[in-house]
């Protein structure tokens, strides 16, 4: 297993956040955290990386505990992590966007190397390179975001609501591009509001309510369950493959 996490705790000051989350990703799996807003997906990748240190349980990963590891830390361990609000250099270009997770490789051959795996994952930025980043359109910026958090992420990429404000029409394209993510068999923990997006992209899922995993399975699993649809990400029973964005 890439990543076991335990029975993890998390506060922010008094308030108990996480409450005993565990979960797991293999290898070259797409594992989606769904539910509704506040129920802990966030803070459980802001605590896998160290941002908002977990007060008790563990996270296992290559191996190797890193609870209580500073974000810097696990980031060279090879855990990339996209926030939400993307966070992409707006006064640098595309190019220098990319390369900025790279500093941290050994050698020239593997940035060649990356950079075209990454410009064969999200194709618009191949004309974009020379392109100031603060210029691209939202679905761009999100693509650039992601393909950066990909080089550092490498082999677990911490995704955190890709298509979250985006068109519909972008959301396909991004869909798109998280699919061919999923053929490479790159290790993605995402959090996802649009529930078909999540389906279309992931191999298996937990649903969160109140810091707690309350459901987890395979997509196919959780699919031929619309009462849990229903219950916890509000699908209605009578369509519960239907398109939903909560």
């Amino acid at each position: 297993m890439l990543l076991d996490v335990q029975d993890l705790h998390t506060y922010y000051g008094q308030s108990h956040i996480l409450q005993g989350i565990s979960l797991c990703v293999a290898e070259g799996e797409i594992v989606a955290l769904l539910g509704p807003n506040g129920m802990g997906k966030t803070t459980t990748l802001r605590s896998i990386m160290g941002l908002t240190p977990p007060q008790s349980g563990s996270i296992i990963f290559r191996g190797e505990e890193i609870r209580g590891l500073p974000p810097f830390e696990i980031a060279r361990k090879g855990v990339g992590y996209v926030p939400e609000d993307r966070g992409i250099f707006k006064s640098l270009t595309v190019l220098q966007n990319l390369l900025i997770p790279h500093l941290n490789k050994r050698r020239r051959q593997e940035w060649a190397s990356d950079l075209e795996r990454i410009l064969g994952l999200f194709p618009p930025l191949r004309t974009r390179l020379s392109q100031m980043a603060g210029s691209l359109s939202g679905g761009e910026q999100q693509m650039l975001t992601t393909a950066r958090g990909l080089i550092a992420g490498d082999p677990l990429l911490l995704l955190d609501e890709p298509t979250e404000g985006l068109a519909p029409t972008v959301v396909e394209d991004f869909v798109e591009a998280l699919q061919r993510i999923k053929t490479q068999k790159i290790t993605v923990l995402l959090v996802e509001q649009n529930v078909n997006t999540a389906f279309e992209t992931a191999d298996r899922c937990y649903i969160l309510e109140k810091g707690r995993v309350k459901v987890g399975g395979t997509i196919a699993e959780i699919k031929k369950k619309p009462e849990i649809l229903h219950q916890y990400l509000g699908v209605p029973e009578e369509n519960g493959s239907s398109d939903s964005s909560l």
